[in-house]
């Protein structure tokens, strides 16, 4: 008598196989394609860097995570700093293309103040890893982003001179100061948006929360900027 084989049906096996297949396809289309292998590798590597750390976060898991060999990483960035490094780069110039474009595109007024602190707002609301991006920037004593955020810093204190020099806002207090402030009061929302929503009012809707935390400070922000 002819022994029979058992085991699981040949077409249970075939998603597996068709998974298999897929990320093999996809992994050997990068490798075919250098800008697509460098755009894995920055995207595997922003996600765990932000949520874990750079230092947490080994070469070989930015590896697997962007279906590629540690080879590849070095080919393309060197090291896993300058790897950080132009994942940086890359979020931050995000941000700071929007903020450019709009203090160059006019002079200094309430409006485009406005504008830039809700644009700001929107940037890190946007995106859970945009926060913690930014907190480990400010960790971080070299950073690559500073000469960009220093042209901003010095547009944004430019604009906010230019309204003062208007009578569009007091002029007895330091621009710099002003800029900072906003800054801040922005930024805090977000790094302690639980424990704010709790404080506020957790029968609330958080996203309501968060509208009206935002209108709040433009309120107070602007209120308290206005001429005396």
């Amino acid at each position: 008598m002819k022994k029979v084989l058992t085991g699981r049906p040949i077409h249970s096996m075939l998603p597996r196989v068709k998974n298999a297949t897929t990320r093999s396809t996809a992994a050997l289309s990068r490798r075919r394609d250098p800008e697509a292998t460098r755009l894995a590798i920055l995207d595997a590597a922003e996600d765990l860097f932000v949520t874990q750390g750079v230092d947490a976060t080994p070469t070989s898991q930015v590896a697997r995570r962007a279906g590629v060999t540690k080879s590849l990483i070095h080919h393309h960035f060197g090291s896993k700093e300058e790897l950080w490094n132009e994942v940086k780069r890359r979020r931050f110039s995000v941000y700071y293309d929007l903020q450019k474009r709009m203090l160059e595109a006019s002079p200094g007024s309430l409006e485009l103040l406005r504008d830039s602190i809700v644009a700001y707002f929107r940037f890190l609301q946007a995106d859970p890893n945009a926060v913690r991006f930014m907190g480990w920037r400010f960790v971080d004593g070299d950073d690559p982003c500073l000469e960009q955020e220093e042209e901003l810093y010095e547009l944004g204190i430019q604009r906010i001179r230019e309204a003062q020099e208007a009578g569009l806002l007091r002029s007895d207090v330091e621009p710099i100061s002003v800029l900072k402030a906003f800054l801040g009061l922005v930024f805090h929302w977000f790094q302690s948006k639980g424990l704010l929503c709790r404080m506020m009012g957790s029968a609330i809707d958080p996203q309501a929360l968060e509208e009206r935390y935002l209108e709040d400070v433009l309120r107070i922000f602007f209120e308290g900027l206005l001429p005396r």
